[in-house]
Parts: C-alpha cells; structure tokens; sequence
C-alpha cells in the first residue's frame, strides 16, 4: 500500500485552498471599500449638520443669510449653501456638502420670528 498524496490531490487542494484565499481578498477589499464609504458619508453628515446649525444661529439679516450663493471649503469638504428669501420673514436654505466625488444635501429653512441666540 502507497502511503502519501497524489501529484493530482495536492493540486487539487492547493486549486481549493487559492479560490478560498482570493475569495477571502476580494470580500476585504470590498469591507474595506464600505468602511470609507461610511467614513466619508459621516463626515458629510457632520459637516452639513454643523451648518445648520451655525446658519441657524446667525442673525436673520446676517451675511451668511444673504440672499445668493455662498461657499466654504475645510478639511478636504466643500460646504455650498443657497440663500432664497421667500417672503421678507422667511428665507429657503439648500446646503451641500462634497469631498471624495460624493455629496450630501440639506434643504432647510429660516424664519426672522425665531429666537435669536446673541452672546
């Protein structure tokens, strides 16, 4: 009796042990590609909600709240808010957030008759 593998076998398992191995490759690189995904989406987030609430807390008549078009850009995001004065108490803001060929936006809007926060 012949003790040992085959030339055949240990190809074989070296063929099954290879598909399991870029099987394994290939979900990593996909799990990781998810995880900047989220990473970045997160910071977007976080931006556009830092905004809001800094637009929110300026004056009705500031000049963040001009009518127009306004833009900053910081840490690698690029933040654009829109200003539209709906009525001479009401203005429409559209924020967009962008880095990495990705944005997020926000629409929200701003009434003079809100209580107004000042230091």
């Amino acid at each position: 009796m012949n003790r040992g593998f085959t030339l055949i076998e240990t190809m074989m398992t070296l063929a099954v042990v290879m598909l399991a191995v870029l099987s394994s490759a290939r979900v990593l690189t996909a799990a990781l590609a998810q995880t900047r995904g989220a990473a970045l989406r997160f910071r977007l987030v976080d931006k556009l909600e830092f905004y809001k609430n800094y637009l929110l807390s300026r004056p009705f008549d500031g000049a963040e709240l001009e009518a127009g078009r306004h833009e900053k850009a910081e840490a690698g995001v690029r933040i654009e808010w829109r200003v539209q004065d709906s009525s001479p108490t009401l203005k429409r803001l559209r924020l967009q957030a962008g880095a990495g060929g990705r944005s997020l936006s926000l629409a929200l809007q701003r009434s003079r008759f809100l209580l107004e926060v000042r230091p």
